[in-house]
């Protein structure tokens, strides 16, 4: 650091019942961990859920988790010979959910193979309806 350089400034936090909300300045988004899922929002206003509504995302992800592995291992057969793996990481992306109630969970991850490959499935009322695969 030079004689008349600034520190750069630490991302914003908010902590509301006990959950830690960030924003990063650089790409301007919000990041928080619940119940060790990652959750992100690319708005710049934040639309804050209840407990309720986190834990009602994660009860679905629960029952959605065999669809969402049967459609990850078939996904990944048609792009290349990976297979799905145990190292697989998926986060939920809650940009403006009050719009039209729906979100999106996106995959990536597991195998090496996978290199920057990744899927987003879209979520409402409880069901998968769209998959978009990508790199």
């Amino acid at each position: 650091m030079g004689l008349f350089s600034k520190k750069p400034k630490p991302d914003p936090k908010i902590k509301f019942e006990g959950v830690e909300f960030t924003f990063h300045r650089t790409y301007e988004w919000w990041e928080f961990t619940y119940r060790g899922t990652e959750f992100s929002s690319h708005d710049l206003l934040f639309e804050l859920q209840t407990k309720a509504e986190l834990d009602s995302i994660l009860s679905t992800l629960e029952t959605l988790m065999p669809e969402f592995k049967m459609r990850v291992e078939k996904g990944l057969k048609e792009w290349s010979e990976t297979s799905l793996g145990d190292g697989v990481s998926y986060s939920v992306d809650l940009t403006n959910p009050s719009k039209d109630g729906s979100y999106s969970v996106s995959w990536s991850g597991g195998e090496e193979s996978w290199g920057d490959m990744a899927v987003d499935f879209t979520i409402k009322d409880h069901k998968i309806i769209d998959e978009s695969w990508g790199d």
